[in-house]
């Protein structure tokens, strides 16, 4: 009798703890309130198709995302499953914080973020760009066409800035942590530069001058604000040229402006060359520590499939699957802008790295200092910030 009280409890204590194992934790960064839905709809998917699994959604905020990630890894207590931004990855790569993975590469875009020294750590959920938005009518106001490069984009900057006092040529990102480097990087990309050269960040380039100078000359004719702020002034008809992603064209058709306004690729800095823009993206990885790796593998292959995305894009109003075979909108001039985008480069310390940069724009957008000298002591600061 004895004996089979103690094989039943050792039954029950396992049943107890197989029902606590089954409990896969997934922390995300999804928090508007039409996409929800979406993110529940797939977890009891899951759910249903594999009985006994349960998945607790935590919800992030960007403002302090990072640093509730950093302190759960630093504590051993890591999600099963979580999102990541594209240039966050390499950061908890470096660090053997994440799982590796396998995925065909030849099936999705942008998988790059997701790859540190030759490993697969991520797998791409979401992807979106920006693109450069214009109003029309003032364009139309100072008599001039669409510029095709940097002279003319400056001039048409210039002249709508000079159209009325409350009109700003260009809106110019204030100090937002995570944007200014966003908004300053397609620059120089479309000087035919780069800041990593043989896996080392490098600023002090001829490229990056022109594209420091090119920008801060555009700042002498723009509203330096917030994202939110710039987008107001936009509708309100106060800004002539605005860098902005796909939520904003949501916003845009849902409440348009008493004005024309257009999307156009970014502009290069000759009329032959590439308008390159910046990258963003979702990714999921696993932690490396999570006990529930094939678990949060199989929650991932379903979060990231081709319908499952496709509807948490529609829900947003804007964004891509990473899946080449779904090309749904490739025809806009979003998708376009998509293709010829970039990742942040693909470094551990870039969270750090982007401050700097971040500051060394600020300071020359505020004429604090000139651009030849920011960007000098930007590769300084980098370097000692590389070198500790």
């Amino acid at each position: 009798m004895i004996k089979r009280l103690l094989i039943l409890a050792t039954l029950l204590f396992a049943c107890g703890g197989d029902q606590v194992n089954k409990t896969i934790e997934f922390w995300q960064f999804w928090t508007d309130p039409k996409a929800r839905p979406v993110i529940e709809s797939v977890v009891d998917q899951f759910e249903k198709e594999n009985p006994g699994w349960t998945v607790n959604v935590t919800d992030l905020t960007w403002a302090d995302g990072h640093q509730k990630i950093v302190v759960a890894f630093g504590a051993d207590n890591p999600p099963d499953i979580l999102e990541l931004g594209s240039d966050w990855i390499a950061e908890f790569a470096a660090g053997h914080a994440l799982a590796k993975i396998e995925i065909d590469t030849s099936k999705f875009m942008l998988t790059e973020p997701g790859i540190f020294e030759g490993d697969i750590y991520a797998q791409p959920w979401f992807l979106a760009s920006r693109i450069l938005y214009f109003n029309k009518t003032l364009l139309e106001k100072a008599k001039l066409d669409i510029p095709v490069d940097w002279q003319q984009l400056r001039e048409a900057c210039l002249r709508i800035d000079a159209l009325n006092e409350e009109i700003s040529g260009f809106g110019a990102n204030s100090a937002e942590p995570h944007r200014l480097y966003k908004k300053f990087l397609p620059f120089v990309w479309s000087s035919g530069g780069d800041i990593i050269e043989d896996g080392k960040i490098l600023i002090d380039t001829p490229e990056v001058l022109r594209a420091l100078e090119f920008y801060s000359g555009l700042t002498r004719c723009a509203r330096i604000e917030t994202q939110r702020h710039l987008e107001d002034a936009f509708i309100e008809g106060n800004i002539g040229f605005l860098i902005s992603g796909g939520w904003f064209h949501k916003r845009l058709k849902q409440t348009p402006p008493n004005f024309e306004y257009q999307l156009v690729q970014m502009i290069p800095e000759e009329k032959a060359g590439t308008g390159w823009s910046f990258s963003g993206g979702e990714y999921l990885v696993i932690p490396y520590k999570s006990e529930k790796k094939q678990a949060a593998l199989k929650l991932m292959e379903m979060i990231t499939r081709i319908d499952n995305v496709n509807a948490l894009c529609d829900s947003v109003g804007f964004g891509y699957p990473p899946h080449k075979a779904n090309p749904a909108d490739s025809s806009s001039l979003l998708f376009k802008q998509l293709m010829s985008s970039r990742s942040t480069p693909v470094h551990p310390r870039w969270i750090y790295i982007e401050t700097i940069i971040e500051n060394m724009v600020e300071q020359v957008m505020l004429g604090e200092i000139s651009p030849r000298q920011a960007i000098k002591d930007a590769q300084t600061s980098i370097n000692e910030t590389l070198n500790r």
